[in-house]
């Protein structure tokens, strides 16, 4: 049987160092630093990311000295709330493709399902289109994620190729001139582009045309992103009911 200390010891007699739970002023510093993630989120969208720093904690209703507190410039939380945003598609993203055995198949309906979303939920897809090909330096969000189901498609054997960054720009090249091209085009389909751009990608990446094909054809599960910037949003659904309910008052 083992020994065991005193409370607040370990087995062999040395003390147990916990983790002390958020105070207070922890808290209110976590509730800050979500408030400017949200107000440049918006500017972004906006257009705005030259907005002086008086002006992103004036939207975002708090101090300017509680600005530096956080971040040590205007770049620094542009980058932060992107990176944010994406990530918060990405966890999404990664549950929705919990399960499916084949790496190709979870990169393309990765892929497929973020071309929707520039449709879907433009609020938040701005925010990645504002990014550029700077993109590709992201740690976090959807970059991250298409290069880990890269490198799986290649140890996997199922893509040929042999470069994965070479891979990645182009899968983050033709990401961002989809999301460009169905913002310059209010009524293309965005469901058909995504899928006409990942079968090209997964024949680019070895697959044959008819296996690249059959993938980008499969069923896609439901995606309704409502959150953005940790703000939930009226959902589609909602917003018709809203235009519904208006036009009948008029």
């Amino acid at each position: 049987m083992a020994t065991t200390g005193p409370p607040g010891q370990g087995a062999g007699g040395g003390r147990i160092h916990r983790a002390a739970p958020p105070n207070r002023r922890d808290r209110a510093k976590a509730r800050t630093r979500t408030a400017l993630i949200q107000a440049a989120q918006r500017l972004i969208v906006e257009g705005q990311q030259h907005a002086p720093i008086l002006e992103i904690t004036q939207a975002a209703d708090v101090g300017l000295g509680s600005f530096y507190n956080h971040f040590e410039s205007r770049d620094a939380l542009f980058a932060a709330a992107t990176e944010e945003a994406l990530e918060s598609v990405g966890l999404l993203l990664d549950q929705l493709s919990a399960g499916l055995p084949d790496p190709a198949e979870v990169f393309a309906q990765g892929f497929r399902l973020t071309g929707r979303l520039f449709r879907s939920e433009p609020l938040l897809m701005q925010v990645a289109l504002s990014r550029g090909p700077a993109l590709l330096q992201a740690t976090r969000g959807l970059v991250p994620r298409a290069r880990r189901d890269l490198n799986a498609g290649i140890c996997s054997g199922r893509f040929t190729v042999r470069d994965t960054q070479v891979a990645l720009a182009i899968v983050v090249g033709t990401a961002l001139c989809v999301g460009e091209l169905l913002r310059d085009q209010p009524t293309r389909d965005a469901g058909a582009t995504a899928d006409t751009a990942a079968a090209a990608l997964l024949r680019a990446l070895g697959l044959s045309a008819e296996d690249a094909e059959r993938i980008a054809a499969q069923p896609l599960p439901p995606l309704d992103v409502d959150f953005v910037g940790g703000q939930r949003t009226p959902s589609r659904r909602e917003t018709q009911a809203v235009n519904v309910r208006s036009g009948a008052n008029h």
